[in-house]
């Protein structure tokens, strides 16, 4: 009797057990599920005039320069012992609660003296970008250009009386590379009738001086500020692309003044997705007439190919302006190249920021870091620039696959070579012709039975941070 009772009790913990290692494998399917790809339906499709701009130079660009450069990069991520707790420095108007009045204190200070747009282009050039987004108004509502729309700009509000934007501008298509300007079109913490995105902070922090029963009015802003610096920015500036974001209560009807705006003027000028939708939210239907590709959550990367053209907003510290306060670091670079690597192999662009210090030099760390980067793109830049993403069904365990445009040509991206030093390429139904490290160009022997493709990866490569070997195919590759 005692047995039975004994395992009756065994089988009834036995059963709890899997029942509960049943809901913790439901569990992760479920978090695994909730990964940024979910946001896209299958059957999502650019517009043809969205898919006519990007192929005029976006797709074949890949990667690009972010700079969040303004007030904020004075204070670096602290006013008064305040704000140095929030991860982005570029919000420290609202992280450290400070009054317009005494940021318009701060921002009478600004003077980026050492700011040189030559210098910085030649920097993001070397690193092996193709186009520049630099921040001409911020959640803060000072602008980075001369605005006759308001004097809260850095021509008229401080010392240095030097149009950025337009200096930046001028240099980015004097050397080849593409210009963009980061626009916030809802948010803006200087004018109160915009939405506040901070629960620990309201409106009243910022603005004391207004009445309890003060009822923000957003049309106004928008009718007032926020539309017409747009109209100045596509009018007065040579812009290839525009980078809205936080579109708090953005309907289709008030983001399509900013898009028709934008098009009115520059039927070229490329629109990111947050003109409507945040980074995080699903992507509909009916509003991709509005923009031409879909900006993804900051930092992330794609882990499949996605049916519309997407970007990622990387950066190379955790703080997209400049931060020295409180909690940050950098990204190694060998990081950032495996984000850029997988973002391109799934079909996307790389926008990596780095925020410019508060006397306008760019931070040493990001230059070093844009270096190596760009030593590594002098030597591998074939397999990224101008490429088409993983023809394979999934994504190797060892790395990542791009392919030239004819499809004759796969970039082998091996991230980790494997402990035995055979890289394995299955289902290629294609002969293979030859197989060279792209760095160096020497022979990678490899042998090829079938579908099946055996490459041996020499020890001595085995610590590169991105291993690239390009294969010759005597056919395009079935994708």
């Amino acid at each position: 009797m005692n047995k039975i009772i004994v395992n009756l009790l065994l089988i009834s913990i036995s059963i709890l057990h899997a029942q509960d290692h049943a809901k913790k494998e439901t569990a992760k399917e479920v978090k695994i599920e909730q990964t940024f790809e979910y946001r896209f339906a299958q059957d999502l499709k650019q517009t043809p005039d969205s898919e006519a701009r990007l192929n005029q130079w976006y797709k074949d660009a890949k990667f690009g320069a972010f700079i969040h450069f303004g007030v904020y990069s004075t204070l670096e991520g602290e006013y008064k012992g305040r704000g140095s707790e929030h991860r982005y420095s570029e919000w420290i108007q609202v992280s450290a609660k400070i009054p317009a009045s005494e940021y318009y204190e701060v921002a009478s200070r600004f003077n980026p003296s050492e700011f040189n747009a030559e210098e910085w282009v030649k920097v993001f050039k070397n690193a092996g970008m193709r186009y520049v987004v630099l921040t001409s108004k911020h959640h803060d509502g000072f602008a980075m250009f001369k605005s006759n729309v308001s004097n809260y700009n850095i021509v008229d509000a401080t010392p240095f009386k030097r149009d950025v934007v337009k200096e930046l501008s001028e240099a980015c298509h004097r050397n080849g590379l593409k210009f963009g300007v980061y626009y916030s079109h809802a948010q803006d913490w200087d004018n109160p009738n915009a939405p506040l995105l901070n629960n620990k902070a309201s409106i009243f922090d910022l603005h004391p001086e207004l009445p309890t029963n003060f009822k923000a009015d957003f049309d106004k802003y928008i009718k007032e500020k926020s539309l017409p610096q747009v109209e100045e920015l596509v009018k007065n500036y040579d812009i290839d692309l525009i980078w809205f974001d936080t579109p708090a209560q953005m309907t289709y009807e008030r983001a399509k003044l900013f898009s028709d705006m934008v098009q009115k003027y520059r039927p070229n000028c490329l629109i990111n997705s947050r003109i409507i939708h945040n980074g995080k939210s699903k992507i509909e239907a009916a509003n991709l007439p509005l923009f031409d590709y879909v900006s993804i959550g900051d930092k992330e990367v794609p882990t499949k190919k996605l049916p519309l053209y997407v970007e990622s907003p990387d950066c190379v510290s955790s703080s997209f302006g400049y931060k020295t306060k409180g909690n940050v670091y950098y990204h190694t670079e060998k990081e950032m190249i495996n984000r850029m690597v997988h973002t391109v192999c799934t079909g996307g662009n790389y926008l990596l920021n780095n925020g410019p210090m508060g006397n306008g030099a760019l931070d040493p760390e990001a230059i070093r870091l844009y270096g190596v980067i760009g030593d590594w793109m002098k030597m591998n830049g074939e397999s990224i620039i101008a490429t088409l993403p993983n023809p394979f069904a999934s994504r190797p365990v060892w790395g990542d696959v791009s392919t030239n445009k004819n499809g004759d040509v796969l970039y082998l991206h091996v991230l980790e070579v494997p402990k035995s030093g055979i890289v394995n390429l299955p289902d290629l139904s294609v002969e293979v012709e030859s197989a060279n490290y792209l760095a160096s160009d020497k022979t990678v022997i490899f042998k090829q039975d079938g579908k099946k493709v055996k490459l041996i990866v020499s020890k001595d490569d085995s610590n590169v941070v991105d291993l690239v070997i390009k294969i010759m195919l005597k056919g395009p590759v079935e994708k």
